[in-house]
């Protein structure tokens, strides 16, 4: 269908981003047009708390979101997108606050540390140290270790499916559902139709020249594209928890999101992929002035809702 008339004036904030100089000047250029959206919703909960996660080499930022004050509740951890080099606790603090009160969990957001200064692997290291984390300390919580979420936008995304391999590998099986939304799956460069068709359209909101230039700030040498841990869909996908995997129409990287539900399908585990017509990359984050945008992270709490149910 044709492009959805409510991200059209988005689409133009989003590709002006995409000029910024520096990884430092994009960073500021999101972390204020982030304040814009924080100001435009209001997402009542019952309590945020703001921790410190031990990582080697030191420690992370985390926000703890609690819906309300109960004990037991299921956990979700929250990985940002950002191409691996901005983005933060703060610039998704709207998102987060949206899913803890929907889907009735405790969310805890991950600050994990972005390139270039922290190269690959890193942000999949800090991630994973979040999972053992918090599960570590369910009970000071509040938090049943059984039933424990990973979601996260495009390379956060990235980070919840890597960080669900990892854990199914370590044969802990901490995680119970995941849930990408227009995850990075793949970084080697393979194309695909979307990504050929938008990645260079005047419809995207991320270029192909944007995607490169994410992937030399993380990676220190292009064939870590190779290893799962930075393109999961290169890994075998059997055995994993249950996925939701949110698409756009519009984006270059729909495809891959699709395909990795499909391998995970293909080798045995469960998966669903949700295609939202007319939107591009990023168009959850406009929740509060896109419609869709709202309606896939409703679905997203929902899915986590109904995927962490009591046994």
């Amino acid at each position: 269908m044709p492009l959805d008339p409510q991200i059209k004036p988005i689409l133009e904030r989003i590709r002006a981003l995409s000029i910024a100089a520096s990884p430092q000047e994009l960073r500021r250029q999101v972390e204020e047009q982030s304040r814009l959206l924080t100001a435009a919703v209001q997402e009542p909960i019952a309590e945020t708390r703001d921790v410190h996660i031990p990582v080697s080499g030191g420690s992370i930022r985390a926000r703890v979101y609690f819906p309300k004050k109960a004990a037991g509740l299921p956990a979700v951890l929250y990985y940002h997108g950002g191409g691996f080099v901005f983005g933060s606790i703060e610039t998704h603090d709207h998102i987060c606050r949206r899913l803890s009160r929907l889907s009735d969990s405790v969310v805890v957001s991950v600050d994990y540390r972005l390139a270039p200064e922290y190269k690959f692997p890193t942000a999949v290291e800090d991630a994973y140290a979040a999972l053992k984390w918090v599960a570590d300390r369910a009970d000071e919580l509040g938090v049943d270790p059984d039933r424990i979420a990973v979601a996260g936008d495009s390379a956060g995304g990235n980070l919840a499916a890597v960080v669900s391999i990892l854990d199914r590998n370590s044969g802990e099986k901490l995680v119970k559902k995941q849930v990408l939304i227009y995850p990075v799956v793949n970084m080697t460069g393979v194309p695909t139709a979307s990504l050929v068709e938008f990645g260079v359209a005047e419809t995207t909101s991320l270029p192909i020249e944007l995607m490169v230039w994410f992937g030399r700030q993380y990676l220190k040498r292009p064939e870590e594209a190779y290893d799962f841990k930075a393109s999961p869909l290169l890994a075998d996908l059997g055995g994993l928890p249950p996925a939701l995997v949110v698409t756009a129409e519009y984006d270059p990287l729909r495809d891959e999101g699709e395909l990795y539900a499909y391998k995970m399908k293909a080798s045995g585990s469960r998966a669903v992929a949700v295609r939202f017509a007319g939107m591009v990359h990023g168009f959850v984050s406009f929740y509060p002035f896109v419609d869709a945008g709202r309606e896939a992270l409703d679905l997203a709490a929902a899915s986590i809702r109904s995927g962490l149910q009591p046994s």
